[in-house]
């Protein structure tokens, strides 16, 4: 499968999801969902999901959203899941194929600049996959486009790193043995740029939406069953994947130990589990 053309505003992004880094997500399909499903799931909910309709799932990475919102508005609604990330992608028609779901569908695109039908959708949904637009607010006013009047958007983001300990950890643990990166912009597309809800409000204002509101959840997050298998997930997701860049092996293998003491504390019957921190952001077309 040919992988999406590096081109527009978001095409830093788009050639960043479609090298490593999208190979990296897509093997790691099973283990995100685990660990985001409760998350998710707290955003469909405040997304107001029905049977009958139309949904778009921004940034659906390998599919199991569209798949689960699917389910909710059955063979009489319509769900369009778009990513930029090929490799998830392919991860994502494989699931959907394998569901059987028939009313689903789709698309290797840009959000931010795929000319969507004009109030096709009564409901937008993301898990996690709006922080990384170059200009958000034109890319959610093109998402705000696509909704009908008095649709509905909502999205689950991560608060900042200091409230989210299965990231800041082994952030501060790796910076013990690896040079500093020079400081970055809050703003920049990346997990952390929509930890600011009052970024959040202007940007959806200056994108046309009305009635937003932002509310806190905060709740453990499963991550694997046991430390090591949690030591080697935490230092390939979230900032400190790209701390390490081309850290020598000896030094990796200091950062893991360290890490394993950190974390053994969170080790519980259930699995390791975290704390995160989250906003579940809604606002509405008008």
């Amino acid at each position: 499968m040919s992988r999406l053309e590096a081109v527009g505003v978001n095409a830093p992004q788009i050639e960043y999801w479609n090298g490593p880094a999208g190979d990296k997500w897509a093997r790691l399909a099973e283990s995100q969902d685990r660990m985001l499903v409760d998350l998710g799931a707290a955003a469909m909910r405040a997304c107001d999901i029905r049977p009958g309709h139309s949904v778009l799932d921004v940034g659906c990475g390998s599919g199991s959203t569209t798949i689960e919102i699917a389910r909710q508005v059955g063979p009489s609604g319509r769900v369009l899941g778009v990513d930029i990330s090929t490799p998830q992608l392919g991860v994502a028609r494989s699931r959907l194929d394998a569901s059987g779901i028939g009313w689903a569908s789709l698309e290797n695109r840009d959000v931010a600049t795929c000319p969507f039908e004009a109030g096709a959708f009564d409901r937008v949904f993301s898990r996690f996959g709006v922080m990384f637009f170059v200009d958000p607010p034109a890319a959610f006013a093109n998402i705000r486009r696509a909704l009908k009047s008095g649709g509905r958007l909502a999205f689950v983001c991560w608060q900042a790193l200091d409230r989210n300990p299965w990231m800041a950890i082994p952030v501060a643990i790796a910076l013990r043995h690896a040079p500093a990166p020079p400081p970055a912009d809050p703003r920049a597309p990346g997990p952390m740029a929509f930890a600011d809800p009052a970024r959040v409000r202007t940007i959806l204002s200056e994108a046309g939406f009305a009635d937003t509101a932002i509310e806190p959840l905060e709740t453990p997050i499963p991550l694997e069953p046991d430390v090591p298998g949690t030591v080697q997930k935490l230092l390939q997701t979230g900032p400190v994947s790209r701390l390490l860049g081309d850290t020598p092996d000896e030094v990796i293998a200091q950062i893991e130990s360290d890490l394993g003491a950190a974390i053994s504390g969170y080790q519980t019957a259930n699995g390791v589990l975290m704390d995160s921190a989250t906003w579940i952001v809604t606002a509405m077309s008008p």
